[in-house]
């Protein structure tokens, strides 16, 4: 054996490998991705001030009524 012999042999092992068996099947096509569905955010802005406001709102009364038990 000399030393070259060993690079031979893996250089021929990696040229059959790229050429793949001659019966190969390619494999399926992936599949495509899912239908991203778009997020609902007029609805939770909407929400969000809606809440945002009765919150204000009753913040409002308790300051202006004063506590019931002062």
């Amino acid at each position: 054996m000399t030393a070259r012999d060993p690079e031979h042999l893996l250089s021929a092992a990696l040229r059959a490998h790229a050429g793949g068996s001659p019966g190969a099947v390619p494999p399926p096509p992936a599949p495509p991705p899912p239908r991203r569905e778009r997020l609902p955010v007029a609805g939770v802005l909407l929400f969000a001030i809606v809440l945002g406001l009765a919150t204000g709102a009753v913040a409002a009364a308790v300051t202006l009524l004063g506590s019931p038990l002062s």
